[in-house]
């Protein structure tokens, strides 16, 4: 019967042990949840520790003025370009000859007219303009017929260049052919001279 007594109060402490464990950890928690909901949040803390910062806290040192800067320029520097750019224009527009349209005279040349198979391939260039968006028109010409092709302009740092043009040769007859490269923009207009070209 001693031993019952025993065990019963043995298990008995075990279960009072385990509740008071449970309860002790629910107070805890409880305790951890007031803490943390009491806690201003990291927006709050940043606002509180700029609203306690001094006035000499707050004016930017010299060299965080320079980085701005710079990031400032290199955000405006596409935005410069283009005025620059607009602007050399409209000074070109000025001291430069025009055409009766009141665009500067372009000056087209021709580098190459070549065979390739079964075309005939022009290559040329606007070497007194810089400027993007206009196109290269190659015409050949014998006596009264004429043919011609229109192709864009390609990238260049520091004038116009004439993607080259390829014609069938099959388009053109056998003899001597006049070939020309006319440039047209929104700014520049113009034709080179003419150079002679003999289809086999």
């Amino acid at each position: 019967m001693a031993k019952n007594k025993k065990k019963s109060k043995h298990i008995s402490d075990i279960f009072t042990f385990i509740i008071a464990a449970i309860l002790v950890a629910v107070v805890v928690f409880g305790i951890v949840v007031m803490i943390s909901q009491n806690q201003p949040s990291e927006p709050e803390k940043q606002q509180d520790a700029r609203n306690t910062n001094t006035a000499s806290d707050i004016i930017k040192n010299e060299e965080d003025l320079k980085d701005e800067e710079k990031v400032a320029e290199s955000s405006n520097d596409a935005k410069d370009r283009a005025e620059a750019q607009a602007r050399n224009e409209e000074e070109d527009k000025k001291t430069v000859a025009q055409t009766e349209s009141g665009l500067k005279v372009a000056k087209p040349n021709i580098n190459y007219v070549a065979q390739e198979g079964e075309y005939i391939v022009v290559g040329g260039d606007v070497s007194n303009i810089n400027e993007t968006g206009g196109k290269c028109t190659i015409v050949f010409s014998q006596g009264s017929k004429t043919e011609s092709i229109t192709t864009n302009t390609l990238p260049n740092p520091s004038y116009v260049s004439c993607e080259a043009a390829r014609i069938e040769k099959s388009k053109l007859s056998a003899g001597e052919w006049k070939v020309k490269i006319q440039y047209k923009s929104n700014y520049a207009e113009g034709e080179s001279e003419t150079q002679n070209y003999t289809v086999q």
